[in-house]
């Protein structure tokens, strides 16, 4: 018989097998205080048994069966006239676990979620159901709330396309501090008015968000994320190459594929027309569902009429309906890129150099990174066996997102090939000459942090002046929000630590399933941040 000094109780009986440790104990103290007034007793009514489980033992279970007393209260006065003993850092009412069981399995619901922790558990020796570990998370006390002189607000999907919440972040300890139930202007609004001390509002361009700090927090500074001006401006240049976007192929073709007597040729399964010079069934069948659509839609019907006639998804109709003609969206379904286009130059180069056997270009490509096949090489390879051989060598693909990445990377970060693509695409398009110009004038006010009212207002004037619809319509967006982007001009705050919240919040409703109610969701961000 030995005592353990640290729970106060005296160990009476060991048993030990290979999955579980038994240990019978007992109550050191002498005398124990009521719960109702205070004062001590050591007047025994009776005795019972409780079975508590405590943290596993050099991987077996650890139970405890202890020799629970309930004594009297000696104080005629109080409401009580018996209760049970707790014994403290050891029992509570009603509990089968340990305290310091409960706390190891509540950091396990934290952060691994019901069924994941329920498997861990048992891996652990502890027995556990997953409601259970739901439980533990729901009964946790959520943080005070604290003063936040610099908050930052940004939105996450709890249901992709269909619910949001909003998550809100304390900047100088990059902690969440609350999370709101949706995106909506008049609930962050309410909340700010909660919270008189907030003095910056870092944000990303959502409307709702500056309306709602406007109305909320008049008094709080409004400060735009850098990153999210140049990913919107990103976003305007690749819009504006989509509208455009057979360009960059028509001039590739012209460029690579001359014959001996300079007329263009386009790629092997790249036109709009079959072997026999019929229309490819693709392309037919584009612009027949370009003129169904719109012909519904001058007709007045909804878009989800139309999408239910025609069998169609709403984002598809909504891509025909959006469409200026059929070209648009023929020169994505006609000009697919393939695998072997970023290898165009190496194999050039060397078939020039000799090299004419498709598997050992094929092996050297592969140890570039080239992830297809030999097919794909050789049915690339056919127009040089066949004689038509370029007489320049290729230049690389020109998707609409390598155009975009060209055009917002620094000039003096362009290789001299990417440069030379740029310069023919803007000398042989005027509208994509602009887009460039202006693009690249306000990514430097925003890489250089030049706060300058005038400058920012000119480039402003000028793009809504002679710029591009999509440009003008960011540039409107820019004069709304004009304070918020100078702001973001002349400080350094960026919304970092808030996307990497968002990022984390990922990671717990998947490991909820995306089943998780908003309460329980909730809870997670606050407490296992």
């Amino acid at each position: 018989m030995f005592c353990c000094r640290i729970v106060g109780v005296r160990v009476e009986h060991v048993g030990l097998t290979d999955a579980e440790l038994r240990l019978a104990v007992r109550s050191r103290a002498v005398s124990v205080e009521c719960p109702g007034c205070g004062q001590g007793s050591s007047r025994v009514h009776c005795y019972y048994q409780r079975i508590l489980a405590d943290r596993p033992v050099a991987g077996r279970r650890v139970r405890l069966e202890l020799r629970a007393r309930r004594l009297v209260c000696r104080n005629e006065g109080c409401v009580r006239r018996t209760f049970a003993e707790q014994i403290p850092a050891l029992t509570r009412r009603y509990a089968r676990r340990t305290d310091v069981l409960t706390a190891q399995l509540t950091d396990v619901a934290l952060f691994l979620d019901g069924r994941a922790g329920t498997r861990l558990s048992g891996r652990l020796a502890v027995t556990t159901r997953k409601d259970t570990l739901l439980r533990l998370i729901r009964a946790l006390p959520l943080p005070p709330p604290a003063a936040v002189p610099v908050l930052g607000v940004d939105e996450f999907a709890v249901r992709r396309g269909r619910t949001y919440a909003t998550i809100l972040i304390d900047m100088s300890s990059h902690r969440p501090v609350d999370v709101l139930p949706d995106r909506a202007a008049g609930t962050f609004a309410s909340w700010l008015r909660n919270h008189p001390e907030v003095r910056t509002v870092c944000r990303d361009r959502e409307g709702s968000f500056r309306d709602g700090a406007q109305a909320g927090a008049p008094q709080a500074q409004q400060e735009a994320d850098s990153w999210h001006l140049l990913h919107n401006l990103a976003e305007a240049v690749e819009r504006v190459l989509g509208r455009h976007r057979a360009e960059p192929r028509e001039r590739l073709a012209s460029h690579d594929d001359q014959e001996e007597d300079g007329r263009p040729q386009k790629e092997p399964g790249r036109t709009e027309l079959d072997v026999h010079g019929r229309p490819r069934p693709l392309v037919a069948r584009t612009r027949d569902r370009y003129q169904q659509i719109h012909e519904r839609i001058a007709r007045g019907d909804s878009l989800r009429a139309i999408a239910r006639d025609l069998q169609l998804s709403r984002g598809t109709v909504n891509r025909f309906a959006n469409a200026a003609d059929a070209e648009e969206l023929l020169g994505a379904a006609t000009h697919r890129p393939t695998l072997v286009d970023d290898y165009r130059f190496y194999l050039h180069q060397r078939w020039t150099e000799g090299c004419i056997n498709a598997s050992a270009l094929t092996r050297e490509i592969q140890q570039l990174g080239y992830c297809g096949d030999v097919n794909t090489v050789r049915r690339h390879l056919e127009p040089y066996r066949n004689g038509t051989i370029p007489t320049t060598a290729p230049l690389p693909h020109m998707t609409v997102r390598r155009v975009t990445d060209w055009i917002m990377r620094r000039p003096e970060c362009l290789t001299d090939t990417e440069r030379k693509c740029l310069d023919e695409l803007s000398d042989r398009s005027t509208a994509l000459a602009t887009t460039v110009q202006y693009a690249r004038r306000l990514a430097l006010l925003v890489r250089e942090r030049r706060n300058e009212h005038p400058a920012l207002d000119v480039r402003i004037a000028d793009v809504r002046l002679d710029g591009r619809q999509e440009l003008r319509t960011l540039a409107n967006g820019t004069g709304r929000d004009h304070a918020a982007v100078q702001a973001a001009l002349a400080t350094t705050c960026t919304s970092g630590p808030v996307d990497g919240d968002v990022t984390r919040i990922k990671l717990l409703k998947r490991q909820m399933y995306g089943r998780a109610s908003f309460d329980l969701l909730r809870r997670r961000i606050l407490l296992s941040a």
